[in-house]
């Protein structure tokens, strides 16, 4: 089976080794490690620059990325080259647009990992970098109709490109060398321990690459605390399982769900 990963940043000028992707790929080589990948191969899609130079961190910039993430499924949906599409950006650019016009099947992280979350349990919450992208998610879990599942969406007081900035540091052999790292766990575990005693939840979301890599990190710092029983589920995994069963299930989003002018069996009314 093969999967291609579309990453939500990509700068025009930006070298590749240096910015979001490696990320991606510390999460690739993480799944992998723990078995999660057998039988799939996955590509990271290094395509389509987007200029987003000086865009705030909110829904300016959620607009800027759709164009781009649009564009690209459209072009890997018609390759015959993937089996399907995952996406590693927790704010969901081209969401409707890209199900809609994808010909193979998409499975964007934050609606795979909110669905996963809603099958194990009644409660979660999702941990994010920053306030403008946590409302945006849960604008979007409203929109797939789970918002009554979801308690709160958390964030830490460090900025994005400080986080990743460090985390990119970050090798699973060593641990956290690194004290910004061990602080960023620290401020996660925090926010964590608050949902799991203040919103009753049962079910935590790591939303974002920058936290997804330190998935193993977060897992021991909660189970330390005494939470051992809260259940972690990283946003981008969730989004291979979800493929990954898609197709194995034959299966793809369904074009009355998600319809166009070329809809055939057109519903009376909407």
């Amino acid at each position: 089976m093969k999967l291609i990963d579309i990453p939500p940043y990509r700068r025009e000028g930006a070298n590749y080794d240096e910015k979001g992707h490696i990320l991606v790929r510390k999460l690739v080589e993480k799944m992998r490690s723990k078995g999660q990948l057998e039988g799939v191969e996955i590509d990271i899609d290094e395509s389509y620059p987007t200029d987003h130079s000086g865009k705030n961190r909110d829904e300016e910039i959620l607009a800027y990325l759709s164009v781009g993430i649009i564009k690209r499924i459209r072009e890997i949906s018609e390759m015959g080259k993937y089996d399907a599409i995952v996406t590693s950006g927790p704010i969901e650019p081209g969401f409707f647009a890209g199900r809609m016009i994808s010909k193979i099947p998409v499975a964007f992280c934050l609606h795979s990992a909110v669905h996963v979350a809603s099958l194990i349990g009644d409660r979660f919450m999702i941990i994010q970098s920053h306030d403008p992208g946590a409302l945006i998610e849960r604008h979007f879990v409203q929109l797939y109709g789970l918002g009554h599942k979801l308690a709160s969406v958390r964030s830490i007081s460090s900025s994005p490109p400080h986080i990743s900035g460090f985390v990119r540091q970050y090798n699973r052999e060593e641990g956290i060398k690194v004290p910004e790292l061990k602080k960023i766990v620290e401020d996660v575990r925090d926010q964590c321990v608050k949902a799991i005693e203040e919103d009753r939840v049962d079910t935590i979301i790591v939303g974002g690459p920058y936290f997804e890599v330190l998935e193993d990190e977060i897992r021991r710092a909660l189970d330390e605390a005494g939470y051992s029983e809260i259940q972690l589920i990283c946003m981008f995994s969730a989004a291979v399982q979800i493929a990954k069963a898609m197709v194995n299930m034959k299966l793809m989003q369904a074009p009355r769900a998600y319809p166009s002018d070329s809809l055939k069996a057109k519903p009376r009314f909407r």
